[in-house]
């Protein structure tokens, strides 16, 4: 363990709880408000283009998140693994956690790259994409799907970088690949400077460049040891005593992730069915209420390092308090977050689509939805206490439970059966974060997710 990698550990196990989620949080914070500005971008130059190719991207990512879900939820697996090794201060199996992790990251890219691109067409066909939207969702979803590959390994150098307590390279690198897309964007979309004028799929390729740098740079530091682990091809054989701990945390959370895609894929269907009109309204609001998520991403992926390590360490008492604090912090803020935006709808509406039907449409799904975000916010922290704990079988219950019962039962009833129309979608979708939140909340009150997952006589 290296002296910068020691003094985290530290500081997460011993500094002041509040002090040390901030210290974590602002650097992840940082990364996502950069990444929600390149998807902000990308929506402002698609927006010029028309209602349709604006909702080609709006459609296609409940698809793509479908896919992605399985992966990540075995990938979230390795953050209980490795935090909670180095909590512990087994270095040794803190190595070969992540050489292993990022062989196995790879493998599940290339799998998923080659279901994604041959399956598209027929799932957006299903989902009722509208014919004028459907061609441009389905290439947008293609290029996405090829670049897969080049963009997990990111993925895992950042899960492996935030594991070890380090928040800040990740944001560093994803800053670089998020300025690296917004400038690419207009330059893909319209053909500036001699490139050729690929519209919806230049934003897709755009995507895939920028991640890119993240995988490349980030790769490179595994391969080094800079700044954080360093990966040895001697490890990267896949050992059986890993892989039952990855599947034994991870497949709760691939359920959970997944069910999770598929039932937005069927919201989105459920959306697609009242014209373009309310799909290019729920994109719109969705990338609004993004920039409250991007606080409380921050926060959650502090309190779940912090989780880890400790839990790691066995300070339990000190873990219990990170989790007190944590969904403090995220309820508090989104509730003033959530006033903000219900004032200013309207304004935030027109920036990205300057059309009074669109506009009237997504300030009236602001205006329900708005309130029941920050028992999202409950919700979200206790999925960030299951992946640093490894306890993650209740969380992925409850998410089951929010989406399917709650969210996707009640939007039909509403919607369709009611004849509320889109308005019953977003009073289902309210009614399931508030349901969802408080269910949270008492789980993690419970204190049953207090107990490491690490056994070290397991290891060979």
């Amino acid at each position: 363990m290296d002296a910068r990698t020691r003094v985290f550990r530290q500081r997460i196990l011993e500094a002041p709880i509040i002090r040390t989620i901030l210290w974590l949080a602002w650097p992840v914070f940082l990364a996502n408000l950069v990444n929600i500005s390149y998807n902000l971008v990308d929506a402002l130059w698609l927006g010029r283009l028309g209602r349709y190719a604006f909702g080609a991207p709006t459609v296609s990512w409940p698809l793509i998140m479908l896919v992605y879900s399985v992966g990540l939820g075995y990938m979230n697996a390795a953050i209980s693994l490795i935090s909670q090794y180095h909590g512990a201060g087994d270095e040794v199996m803190v190595k070969k956690s992540a050489s292993m992790f990022v062989g196995f990251a790879l493998i599940l890219a290339v799998s998923f790259s080659l279901v994604g691109y041959i399956g598209s067409p027929y799932f957006l066909s299903w989902m009722h994409v509208p014919k004028n939207i459907y061609p441009l969702a389905v290439q947008y979803t293609r290029t996405i799907f090829i670049g897969i590959p080049l963009v997990f390994l990111g993925f895992a150098y950042m899960i492996i970088a935030n594991s070890m307590g380090d928040t800040r390279t990740p944001t560093m690198l994803s800053i670089i690949s998020s300025i690296a897309n917004m400038i690419l964007d207009p330059i893909l979309i319209f053909g500036l400077l001699g490139a050729p004028q690929l519209g919806v799929v230049g934003a897709a390729v755009a995507t895939i460049l920028s991640r890119s740098l993240l995988s490349i740079i980030g790769g490179y530091f595994l391969a080094k040891g800079i700044r954080g682990v360093k990966i040895e091809l001697k490890y990267m054989r896949i050992e059986k005593w890993w892989l039952k701990k990855i599947f034994r945390i991870g497949t709760p959370l691939a359920i959970q992730q997944s069910s999770n895609a598929l039932g937005f894929t069927i919201m989105m269907s459920l959306v697609s069915m009242f014209g373009s009109v309310v799909v290019a309204a729920y994109g719109v609001a969705i990338r609004i209420i993004d920039i409250l998520t991007a606080f409380v991403g921050s926060i959650s992926r502090a309190v779940s390092i912090m989780i880890g390590q400790n839990i790691g360490a066995e300070k339990y008492d000190r873990a219990r308090k990170i989790s007190e604090i944590g969904l403090l912090l995220v309820f508090s803020s989104l509730v003033l977050g959530g006033i903000l935006i219900y004032f200013f709808r309207e304004g935030l509406v027109s920036i990205f689509i300057n059309d009074p039907m669109v506009i009237a449409e997504g300030s009236r799904l602001i205006s329900i939805f708005v309130w029941s975000i920050p028992f999202f916010g409950l919700f979200f922290v206790a999925g960030a206490i299951a992946n640093g704990s490894g306890h993650t079988r209740a969380f992925a219950i409850i998410s089951i439970v929010r989406l399917w019962i709650l969210r996707i039962g009640l939007s039909y009833l509403l919607a369709l059966l009611l004849g509320f129309g889109s308005t019953g979608i977003y009073m289902g979708m309210s009614i399931s974060n508030i349901v969802a939140g408080i269910i949270s909340l008492t789980w993690i009150r419970s204190g049953r997710w207090l107990k490491k997952v690490i056994e070290t006589e397991e290891t060979p």
